[in-house]
C-alpha cells in the first residue's frame, strides 16, 4: 500500500496521532521525489497526491463541496499543503460553482446573469474543450456576451 493510501486510512481513525508521527505537508514532495528518481508519474487517481484528488466538478456535487467540504472529503487538503479545486470548465458545471468563481474574480453579476452565463459555458464546453482561462474570459467579458444575447 502506498504511503498516501496508508495515511488516508489512518487519519480518519486518529488524526492527532498520525499528524504527530508524519510531516503530512511533505507527502507530495516525497512522492514527487520518488517518482522523479524512478522516472514514473504520480497516478492521476493516487490517494491524496494525484491531480484528481480533492478535485470536484459535477453541479450538485460541487455545490455540496462549496457549502460543506466534509460532505465529500474525509480528508482536508490543507492538512497536506494542498488545495481543493472546483473544476468549472466543462459541460457538467453548475451555476453555484460559476457563482463561486464570479465571487473570486470580484465581478458584479446577479444570479440570473450567472445562470445565463453558466448555460453558455456548458454549451461552449460541450463543443470545445475549454479551460479556466476560457471561463474567466467569458465571465470577465460578460457584458459583451449578455448584450449579444439580448440583441438576438
Amino acid at each position: 500500500v502506498p504511503l498516501g493510501g496508508f495515511l488516508s486510512r489512518m487519519i480518519p481513525i486518529n488524526k492527532e496521532y498520525v499528524s504527530s508521527k508524519y510531516k503530512l505537508k511533505e507527502l507530495k514532495n516525497l512522492e514527487n521525489y520518488i517518482c522523479n528518481h524512478c522516472d514514473i508519474q504520480i497516478p492521476f487517481n493516487n490517494y491524496i497526491t494525484g491531480y484528481a484528488a480533492f478535485t470536484h466538478k459535477a453541479g450538485i456535487h460541487a455545490k455540496a463541496v462549496l457549502n460543506n467540504p466534509e460532505t465529500y472529503e474525509c480528508l482536508n487538503p490543507t492538512d497536506f499543503g494542498l488545495k481543493r479545486y472546483i473544476h468549472i470548465a466543462h459541460e457538467l458545471t453548475g451555476w453555484n460553482a460559476i457563482k463561486d468563481r464570479v465571487e473570486q474574480l470580484s465581478l458584479d453579476l446577479n444570479n440570473d446573469e450567472i445562470k445565463e452565463l453558466t448555460e453558455y459555458i456548458k454549451s461552449f464546453a460541450s463543443i470545445k474543450k475549454c479551460n479556466l482561462s476560457d471561463v474567466d474570459n467569458i465571465l470577465i467579458n460578460h457584458k459583451d456576451y449578455l448584450q449579444s444575447r439580448i440583441e438576438k
